[in-house]
């Protein structure tokens, strides 16, 4: 069975697709959770106050930890910064998709398993997984979506222009969906990717 890397733009739904692949029976993972697991190790948070200054600390002297969301404002309009964090990161991400996916195929061989990876192709992992799926909508679409969850606009657009444009993700991927519309169009697309992978 293969194992799917899932990608696509902030704001665009890859989400959405995730909750559906699981909904349809896959093992289905979010990669950002695996982040914030990564984020908390002492000796993470020690390598990225290195590079990004003592300001992203929070916290008292006996537990400290770092401020995410100063963290986001520093790398996302940073290119050479992002690009040093990542280096940190990373690495050990893709540690840990290579051992939830080997974990879950030596109980179940049969298993199949989406892993929700924002960063899929700029971070050259599609080569870790046996199909690649870009999910994707209209711009305003997207950041009309944010503005809802109460994203400000300055941050929805310093993402936007870090990650690689969806256009080239479309490309790349061997399967695309269209999360323009509703949850019933975006579920039948899922529906017919399983179909030619010759799951349903």
């Amino acid at each position: 069975m293969p194992t799917i890397g899932l990608t696509g733009n902030f704001g665009m739904g890859k989400t959405t697709v995730l909750q559906l692949f699981r909904k349809l029976g896959a093992r289905s993972f979010d990669v950002d959770k695996f982040v914030h697991g990564i984020l908390k190790k002492p000796a993470t948070i020690r390598q990225i106050v290195h590079t990004l200054g003592r300001g992203v600390l929070t916290g008292d002297r006996s537990r400290l930890s770092l401020n995410k969301k100063r963290v986001a404002e520093i790398i996302f309009r940073d290119p050479e910064k992002r690009k040093a964090v990542e280096r940190i990161i990373h690495p050990q991400v893709l540690k840990m998709i290579k051992e939830t996916g080997s974990g879950i195929l030596k109980k179940d061989p049969s298993a199949l398993i989406v892993f929700e990876v924002p960063l899929l192709f700029e971070a050259g992992y599609e080569k870790y997984f046996d199909r690649t799926v870009a999910v994707y909508c209209r711009r305003d679409t997207a950041v009309g979506r944010l503005l809802k969850k109460g994203v400000s606009r300055d941050e929805i657009y310093a993402r936007l222009r870090a990650q690689m444009p969806v256009t080239r993700k479309i490309k790349l991927a061997d399967f695309v969906i269209n999360n323009s519309y509703d949850t019933v169009r975006t579920e039948k697309q899922v529906r017919r990717i399983l179909a030619r992978l010759g799951i349903r």
